[in-house]
């Protein structure tokens, strides 16, 4: 028997709590300013103590079983973080930054101010992927919250593309932005990543929706009703729904984001499929005529965008020198925040035009900053993570729309990592972390607990034929 949930309103009182604070710190510039991360923090502190005491009170679920390893490789790296900011360290540890400053007792870190505030973001990443988990074990709580960053990344298309049809956005407060969208974020290349979860998380909700009652028959003429009345009884937002986030993705120009939201669509589309199963056409034809839409509405921009390579130049410039960086200290790291003063002396003639407060490689930046051994530590934690979702996409028959998602929304953020900061925008990296406990949660497969606990209850004809009886999926 399933194990009844004791606290399921204040279950489901956390979940809107924690979904209404990822969604809207998007609002106010993606949260890229310490006020709103720090806001967004103390308001996940609260709703993740609330958890403790819930879970307490009940039994642990098999899906926090495994993740004992993934959640201590992470926890080491960000406790790793921490050690970078502790005064008084060994003088071989000493960032040498800080041998011009006399007296001052030397630290790993070369900027201890903002590693406070990187290692009080990774907690709370760690704090929403917990609450995240444990509530989208309910299959109702897992769609509420797909639904959820579905309806809202249409909110915000829609807000980019009214900023960008009147020339004024009133969050920004600018008018720089005004031939590209941006919707609330500062920069176009970060939406585009918001975009992106967009458009899987509209596609996944639709195909959820559009496949969550099995037709009475096969006849073509029943399966085509049954697809329209589901369709017209609430998939169609959905559809809406991907075609504004991408006309919106578009309409940045990000070559990077549109590149990455292509690979995720490719993932999406070949997990959906399933194995030894057929092509669905109907995901098909949604995919088509997405990828049709934006060829129209974004041919020239973006394909300007594509040949324009010059203002590319500048990021591989540095990419050596971010790499001759961290063989200065390849160990220890520079610190957690410290890349925009530490690589000022790094920056090599040829870009010194402008002021590089980030890699533009997100990977280079973390290993930088945290050194190789903690940024390996790092990576591997959310390698397990991507393992275990992916397996799901080839096991799981029941609720493939979780784990096809969020492999489809690492996909994406893994690519566009490679040459933009995206996920170090605290509104995107609290979203991901819903999003990657929404894969972890499905991942697991409800047949192997009920047949392990079947296989536990006395021998009797009756447990024996629901032993040897396939239980479906």
């Amino acid at each position: 028997m399933k194990t009844k949930e004791r606290f399921p309103r204040l279950q489901w009182s956390l979940l809107w709590a924690l979904m209404g604070c990822v969604l809207l710190a998007a609002v106010p510039l993606g949260a890229n300013r310490p006020v709103s991360w720090s806001l967004l923090s103390l308001a996940v502190v609260i709703i993740f103590s609330l958890q403790l005491l819930i879970d307490c009170a009940q039994r642990t679920p098999k899906q926090t079983k495994g993740l004992w390893l993934p959640a201590t490789l992470y926890l080491g790296a960000v406790a790793w973080g921490a050690v970078q900011l502790v005064p008084g360290m060994p003088a071989s540890f000493i960032h040498p930054v800080w041998t011009a400053l006399g007296d001052v007792p030397g630290r790993i870190s070369a900027d201890p101010g903002q590693g406070h505030l990187i290692v009080m973001r990774y907690l709370c990443y760690a704090m929403i992927f917990w609450v995240a988990l444990r509530a989208s074990i309910s299959t109702a709580r897992a769609e509420m919250m797909l639904k959820s960053i579905a309806l809202a990344s249409t909110l915000f298309a829609i807000y980019g593309l009214y900023a960008l049809a009147t020339g004024h956005n009133p969050i920004l407060g600018e008018g720089e932005h005004s031939r590209v969208v941006t919707s609330t974020f500062v920069n176009r290349n970060s939406y585009a990543t918001f975009a992106a979860f967009g458009i899987l998380a509209n596609i996944a909700a639709y195909l959820h929706v559009i496949n969550d009652t099995p037709a009475n028959d096969n006849h073509w003429q029943s399966l085509v009703r049954d697809l329209l009345e589901r369709f017209f009884g609430g998939a169609w937002i959905y559809a809406l729904g991907a075609l504004l986030c991408m006309g919106a993705l578009s309409l940045t120009q990000s070559r990077a984001g549109g590149i990455a939201a292509l690979i995720g669509l490719v993932v999406f589309v070949a997990t959906w499929k399933g194995k030894g199963q057929r092509w669905n056409p109907w995901l098909l034809m949604a995919v088509g005529a997405v990828v049709g839409f934006v060829i129209l509405t974004s041919a020239t921009s973006m394909t300007s965008r594509i040949l324009a390579t010059e203002a590319e130049n500048g990021r591989f410039l540095i990419y050596p020198e971010v790499v001759n960086a961290i063989v200065d200290r390849p160990l220890l790291g520079h610190g957690m925040g410290a890349f925009h003063d530490v690589f000022r002396q790094y920056v090599p003639a040829e870009a010194a035009i402008g002021e590089w407060v980030r890699a533009h490689n997100s990977y280079l930046e973390n290993i930088f900053e945290f050194g190789i051994p903690a940024a390996a530590a790092f990576y591997l934690a959310l390698l397990l993570i991507v393992i275990r979702i992916y397996r799901a996409t080839v096991t799981r028959n029941r609720n493939r729309a979780f784990p096809c998602f969020a492999l489809a929304a690492i996909a994406t953020a893994a690519t566009h990592s490679l040459f933009d900061f995206s996920l170090q925008m605290p509104a995107i990296a609290a979203l991901f972390a819903v999003i990657l406990a929404l894969g972890w949660t499905h991942s697991f497969s409800t047949r192997s607990a009920r047949i392990s606990k079947t296989a536990q209850e006395p021998s009797s004809p009756a447990s024996v034929n629901a032993i040897a009886e396939p239980v479906p999926e």
